[in-house]
């Protein structure tokens, strides 16, 4: 009897301190966001280059992230913005094969661009991962990952051919939990989403 009331009163811990952590979590989410775009123009976006090295699960939740994040710039029901279908832009691509398509430098950027008549453009890749994981465990332990995410992050004027964003985007995302025996642990899909919607954050909010 005495077992199962220590069992019982370590497993409402545990859940306890799972729950605060996950409100934590969803507090720091809320105060982040990605500001609506307000502009009139037509925009291409050229499928994401994954160079990152992620498992399947891993990779399949950075380019929901991603997904996500654009859905939020460019919100269906309101958005002036039209957004060429992936299949559209992909075909453009293939007319204007780049030398490189891990690094494609700005001419062949606006050559896609204009020839899907689009006034903006957008390219991502996501760079090789870097991950720490952290922690210990007894019979009730905690658990830490963390990834940092590059992300190689352009937004191409296509009238002025020209750039409105170039840059190296690094951000982290960690996930933390406690965990008992084989039950709970943190997540690295979390720790991954994270970082690439800081990324994403920081690259649509650099313009409308």
């Amino acid at each position: 009897m005495k077992k199962l009331v220590s069992l019982l009163c370590v497993l409402t811990v545990l859940l306890f301190l799972q729950t605060s952590a996950s409100a934590a979590e969803n507090e720091q989410n809320e105060k982040e966001g990605i500001v609506p775009s307000s502009a009139t123009y037509t925009l291409a976006v050229i499928p994401t280059i994954d160079k990152s090295g992620m498992e399947e699960k891993e990779r399949k939740v950075a380019l929901r992230a991603i997904e996500d994040s654009m859905k939020k710039k460019y919100p269906k029901k309101t958005t002036k913005v039209v957004l060429l279908d992936e299949k559209t832009v992909a075909q453009a691509v293939r007319r204007n094969p780049f030398e490189n398509y891990d690094a494609p430098v700005l001419s062949e950027l606006v050559a896609v661009g204009k020839d899907l008549r689009a006034d903006r453009l957008i390219y991502l890749s996501i760079e090789p991962i870097k991950r720490e994981e952290d922690g210990f465990m007894v019979v009730v332990g905690t658990q830490t990952y963390a990834s940092e995410i590059s992300m190689k992050m352009k937004c191409v004027d296509l009238e002025k051919e020209d750039y409105i964003f170039n840059q190296l985007v690094v951000k982290e995302g960690s996930s933390s939990a406690v965990s008992f025996w084989k039950f709970g642990g943190a997540s690295k899909s979390r720790a991954v989403k994270k970082a690439i919607s800081a990324c994403m954050e920081e690259f649509l909010n650099s313009f409308d």
